[in-house]
């Protein structure tokens, strides 16, 4: 046992206590300290070989603790003491620099031996230092101390197989080397190879349980490896508290044969490679819990499950509205395929930016797979939720390096909204209409014909190229071109305006563009009377008259009804359009010259429509 002055920092005089009294009992002597700030003046005033640290504290906290020490003794071992919720803070401290980390409530015996695992190396460290003077053999010693550390600093699993197989290599001057490491299920699994390594004569698992690796993976110290795992090789074993985690391979050396320091060597730097495998396997594990996505900086799926089943709380006790919404990057593998992988790495680190600009404080974004992603909007209704998708997508469409991606591919972007308690009241429900909506996108007009690269402000364009015969519509649409018909026009208005009726208090926009006078608009006389002071605030169903003023005189005002006039506007007196978008269903009549007809219920087609209306003539959104 390594024993040795620890300094405890805990702002509660009970774990103060706790600790004190475990470590004392294994012979340790103890200071400690309520305050960061005390323990700072401990440390400037006194040796120590351990801090031990809690994490949440009033003023300096354990994280600013960790950093102030380390700077001033880069040396200085130090493990944290974060609570259960502290899950961050716990990464942030390995980050820092921490050797281990331990939960409360915690175990006597679990805190022992992870101290006396700390305190073996800072025995070994200072025995190192003091004979490197008297013994040149020791500067190897040294410097595979060093190699150790960048392997203990390593929380990566891959690089971290990569690393120690390099290390091993060199310390033994190998020409071949292999790796195992326990999976979750106990076998040790071949992670990695390199040099002079058959890889056909290498068993994919070890079973640590077989007779003829059981015995020496629990001796610990280096053994002969099988007949035809190579030339002239060894084994070692990789232990962390008498729990086999790994096995390495060491393989004809380059000079000469492996001899007893080539032994002792590979056995250091497996001690190392296991303590960190444990770190390694402990930082993913908090990883996984952790809240944001380390490749994009969205949320985790486990957080926003949580957040959503909170959102589901609130709005069924509260009567509240919100919304989700599934972001969807459909051509994800011709977009990997295209860039290239790191490329392809910046491309979906901005584009998950650039929908990040376009969510609020409260909303959540978080990542489901490498083409999807969920957002949550909190007192959103489905309107409110259209409006996110349409800042999005322009905000995707701004960014840099999707434009130059899309000078070689296009960025295929469906996002589908669904809203509770509309579309369901439940999560699985919710979903499901999102996603269906999504395919609706996919589907749509909008993306089959690219009308989606017209400029925002593209009305009249994108309806003439909806009314002109150049653009050939998919026999499986949800848009037609119509025959003349002199009374579809009006009879179009009356069922809009009868859809309105049926309840006039939910969210809905009806637009209606006339070559003739407004006052003259059949959709006037079939809406639902209404009182104005009563509607005045009222965010529901909205009705917008574009057109000439005319001579006749003015028809009464109306409460849903607000007039836009554009006198002088030619393009009003060929065409005429309807264009109604619901919480419920969508639909667009536009009429050209010639009495050309186009009628649609493409729900992306007509909120596209109805986006570049208000754009072009600077209406109010949704």
């Amino acid at each position: 046992m390594a024993n040795g002055r620890i300094l405890v920092v805990d702002d509660e005089r009970f774990f103060q206590e706790l600790f004190r009294d475990v470590l004392t009992g294994a012979g340790h002597a103890v200071r400690t300290s309520s305050s960061a700030e005390e323990a700072l003046e401990v440390l400037a005033a006194e040796r120590v070989d351990l801090l031990l640290t809690d994490m949440v504290m009033p003023g300096l906290d354990g994280l600013g603790l960790i950093r102030e020490a380390r700077r001033r003794d880069p040396e200085l071992e130090v493990v944290a003491v974060t609570g259960r919720e502290d899950v961050k803070l716990a990464v942030e401290s390995m980050k820092a620099g921490c050797s281990d980390f331990l939960t409360k409530p915690l175990e006597p015996g679990e805190l022992l031996r992870v101290a006396e695992r700390v305190l073996a190396r800072v025995r070994l460290r200072r025995e190192h230092s003091q004979l490197l003077t008297e013994n040149l053999e020791f500067v190897k010693a040294q410097a595979l101390y060093r190699q150790g550390l960048q392997i203990l600093a390593t929380l990566d699993g891959e690089r971290l197989v990569d690393l120690a197989l390099s290390v091993l290599a060199r310390t033994t001057d190998a020409q071949g080397a292999a790796l195992w490491v326990a999976d979750e299920k106990g076998q040790l699994a071949l992670r990695g190879y390199r040099g002079l390594v058959d890889r056909a004569a290498l068993p994919v698992r070890v079973d640590p349980r077989d007779p003829a690796f059981a015995d020496a993976l629990r001796g610990g110290a280096p053994f002969l490896a099988p007949d035809g795992w190579g030339g002239e090789a060894f084994l070692v074993p990789l232990v962390a508290d008498d729990e086999p985690l790994g096995l390495a391979l060491l393989s004809d050396r380059a000079r000469g044969r492996f001899g007893r320091d080539e032994h002792a060597a590979a056995l250091v730097v497996a001690d190392f490679t296991a303590i960190a495998v444990k770190n390694a396997r402990r930082f993913q594990a908090v990883e996984r819990v952790g809240l944001r996505d380390r490749e994009t900086g969205a949320y985790n799926l486990s957080y926003f499950v949580d957040y959503a089943g909170k959102e589901f709380y609130k709005a069924r006790r509260y009567g509240r509205a919100f919304s989700l919404v599934v972001l969807s990057v459909d051509n994800v593998e011709q977009l990997r395929k295209e860039a290239g992988r790191e490329p392809f790495r910046r491309l979906m680190r901005d584009l998950v930016a650039a929908v990040g600009r376009a969510v609020r404080d409260a909303d959540i974004l978080a990542k489901v797979s490498e083409s999807e992603y969920y957002v949550l909007l909190p007192e959103t209704d489905y309107f409110g939720a259209l409006m996110f998708v349409r800042r999005a997508t322009e905000e995707v469409r701004r960014e840099a390096s999707v434009r130059t991606m899309e000078e070689r591919v296009p960025v295929l972007l469906s996002m589908g909204a669904a809203s509770f308690p509309k579309d369901g009241e439940d999560f699985d429900e919710l979903l499901h209409w999102a996603r269906d909506r999504v395919q609706d996108q996919r589907g749509s007009l909008l993306r089959r014909l690219h009308l989606g690269d017209l400029e925002p402000g593209a009305f009249w364009e994108l309806t003439d190229v909806l009314l002109s015969g150049s653009a050939r519509l998919p026999d499986s649409s949800a848009s037609a071109r119509l025959q003349p018909d002199a009374e579809l026009f009006a009879a179009a208005q009356r069922e809009a305006a009868r859809e309105i009726a049926r309840d006039p208090r939910a969210r809905g926009l009806l637009y209606v563009g006339l070559r003739t006078a407004l006052a003259a608009s059949p959709v006037r006389a079939a809406l639902p009377p209404g009182d104005p002071a009563a509607r005045a605030g009222d965010p529901s169903a909205r009705v917008y008259l574009l057109g000439p003023r005319g001579t006749d005189a003015e028809a009464a005002p109306h409460p849903l009804v607000t007039e836009v006039y554009v006198d002088g506007d030619q393009r009003f007196a060929g065409h005429e359009f309807l264009l109604f978008l619901s919480e419920r269903s969508a639909y667009a009549l536009l009429a050209g010259p010639d009495g050309r007809t186009f009628h649609t219920s493409d729900m992306p087609l007509v909120d596209a429509l109805v986006s570049k209306l208000q754009t072009a003539y600077d209406l109010q959104p949704i």
